[in-house]
């Protein structure tokens, strides 16, 4: 079973399109990468340049690892958003943040951070999807 998600499919999540539902902060994110993943549905995360359906494969097997699942496309954003503070509940809060940072190795964690930061996008400025494709759409 996967422990872990590969950096490359973490990065894409944490640029996708519900990412900033979350947080704005890449460091906040992070930590709740499972949340994000949940906000998704399969459909949408098909259309995410690079995830195809082995990584659709990969991701949908490490959420239910961690006893997660994808968005079904009848659920609302609002229903999923209101079940990440029942888990808490549930699972307890101190449980739930360990088991949130480890979901992708620290390795990786160090690396996604690095290069971010090295493309001029750290905390304070990292992208929303909405406002990268308005730029881009703009020039």
């Amino acid at each position: 079973m996967d422990i872990y998600l590969p950096e490359r499919i973490a990065t894409i999540l944490l640029r996708s399109q519900h990412a900033g539902l979350v947080g704005k902060e890449l460091s906040t994110r992070i930590n709740y990468l499972l949340e994000i993943a949940s906000l998704h549905t399969r459909s949408e995360l098909l259309e995410q340049p690079g995830l195809g359906r082995l990584s659709l494969h990969r991701i949908e097997k490490w959420m239910k690892f961690h006893g997660r699942h994808l968005r079904r496309d009848e659920e609302s954003l609002d229903s999923v958003i209101c079940r990440f503070g029942f888990q808490q509940v549930v699972i307890g809060s101190k449980a739930s943040r360990s088991a949130s940072a480890s979901v992708i190795s620290p390795e990786d964690r160090d690396k996604i951070l690095h290069e971010i930061r090295a493309c001029n996008l750290g905390d304070e400025q990292f992208p929303r999807p909405e406002r990268r494709m308005s730029m881009s759409q703009s020039n």
